[in-house]
């Protein structure tokens, strides 16, 4: 099966036919396929509304979250599947990380516009992976684990840093300034890389076997997952 994604621009639909397009569209989807939706909306109750017909089989990811526009990618997954916390972040942080070469190549070429745009995305993602883990995951670990001074707490003190680097490649970005945007990046990475490592070698398997069943890491994952 061949993986494609579709485009479905939706801030020119009638309040009528709004949301029966963005259902229809999702129901036709195959296994793998994605909707990329480009709303001026909040993307909350359509996506809660396609959760509700297709339970287990959504999968989305912000690619930018307003406050003028919003755009999502919404994956259909396979029916009945579940999902453990190393799947759904470790996925994520690969997805993230191939964002990356496009957009040094974008800045090397200086086109500056559509670096910005897909830096913007990255940006978008990371974000809400960082408030997924911070607001659910290390709560919920720390919780189960009684574990409140160990991995969560390096984890949040470099999810600082990676910030403060991120916003350092996006005001280069605004400057046009090149070399400025490959040292914030490079930073950012150094950092990233490692954070990322430990994350997927040591927390999140320690968040799945905390978790318990498969049952309780995919609710765990859904969580995560609804977190906008």
């Amino acid at each position: 099966m061949i993986e494609s994604t579709h485009q479905l621009d939706a801030r020119s639909l009638s309040p009528a036919e709004h949301d029966a397009r963005i259902l229809s569209l999702f129901d036709s989807l195959g296994v793998g396929e994605a909707l990329v939706l480009t709303d001026d909306r909040v993307v909350e109750p359509i996506l809660k509304h396609i959760e509700e017909r297709h339970p287990g089989e959504v999968e989305w990811s912000s690619l930018e979250a307003g406050p003028k526009r919003y755009r999502t990618e919404i994956r259909r997954r396979a029916a009945g599947s579940t999902r453990t916390v190393s799947e759904y972040l470790g996925f994520d942080h690969h997805r993230l990380d191939g964002m990356l070469p496009e957009i040094e190549g974008l800045v090397t070429a200086h086109d500056f516009a559509r670096a910005a745009e897909r830096f913007a995305e990255f940006s978008s993602g990371l974000n809400r992976h960082i408030e997924a883990e911070e607001q659910i995951l290390f709560p919920d670990f720390e919780r189960r684990t009684g574990m409140r001074s160990g991995p969560t707490v390096v984890m949040r003190a470099e999810h600082v840093e990676i910030r403060k680097w991120m916003a350092a490649a996006t005001a280069a970005l605004e400057a046009q300034d090149a070399v400025g945007f490959g040292s914030a990046v490079g930073r950012m990475t150094d950092v990233l890389t490692m954070h990322n490592m430990k994350e997927e070698q040591i927390l999140y398997p320690m968040a799945d076997q905390a978790a318990g069943d498969l049952r309780a890491q995919d609710d765990l994952v859904r969580q995560m997952q609804r977190l906008l």
